[in-house]
């Protein structure tokens, strides 16, 4: 299965727009966002788990990123983890997730990792956190939650306050996805032209994603009543088949 497998294409998506499917495993239902293979594939998925679901035991040959959108997940490695937690599981990490009476709603990343020396888990609960950084533009705060020198990755996430606007977004090397948390984001290229890929109003649940040629464009970024987002760089140029 290829579902927005070019990777030189923008994408601006509404993730609510889009059918829960269910997973071969009970309980567990998807909405694709992009995808690369069939059960055994490269995908950025929004994941949801019924109350008391239960994944089998399984190994990430490509490791696996998420961040939980509603909801508690816990699994045997790692424990259990509430909403805007982010979790990082290194290749060749292997685990049996679950949810309570709650159920769990999770953006999760598959196989897109290719260097065996990062650490294997990474959990940061950015609710409880206290590495939020307000920016010169006090409106503004940014936590860092991944890095990586040897494949260029960056990860992290953004508050912004009602009535934040920036002139000045520049799209990261390598290209970026932004997924919108909470919250409502706008942004218009700085020479005002509107496209299918520039549209204002992407609310929670928006999945955006810029490709590698899109590095160093500039954009005008608002948002009129505040939002959190979650955001990558450097990864879309990442070569998946050469394990480090």
């Amino acid at each position: 299965m290829e579902l927005r497998s070019d990777l030189s294409i923008p994408h601006v998506i509404d993730s609510n727009l889009i059918p829960f499917v269910d997973s071969p495993t009970q309980g567990v239902q998807r909405r694709m966002l992009d995808r690369i293979g069939d059960e055994v594939a490269r995908a950025t998925t929004i994941v949801k788990y019924s109350p008391f679901a239960r994944f089998p035991r399984h190994t990430h040959g490509g490791g696996e990123e998420f961040v939980i959108l509603d909801g508690v997940f816990s699994d045997d490695l790692s424990g259990d983890h509430g909403p805007m937690s982010y979790c990082r599981h290194g290749i060749g990490t292997t685990h049996e997730p679950s949810t309570g009476e709650q159920g769990a709603i999770l953006l999760v990343k598959l196989r897109q990792m290719n260097d065996r020396t990062e650490t294997p888990i990474t959990i940061i609960d950015t609710e409880a956190s206290t590495n939020w950084k307000k920016d010169l533009n006090s409106k503004r705060q940014r936590i860092n939650l991944f890095s990586n020198t040897n494949t260029g990755e960056n990860v992290w996430m953004e508050k912004w306050e009602a009535d934040f606007e920036d002139n000045n977004w520049i799209v990261g090397q390598n290209g970026e996805e932004i997924f919108v948390l909470k919250g409502d984001l706008s942004f218009t290229n700085v020479d005002g032209t509107d496209d299918e890929n520039n549209k204002n109003n992407c609310t929670q649940g928006f999945w955006i994603r810029r490709p590698i040629e899109w590095a160093g464009r500039q954009f005008k970024v608002k948002s009129q009543n505040g939002c959190q987002l979650f955001i990558k760089t450097g990864h879309l140029a990442m070569k998946l088949d050469e394990i480090r």
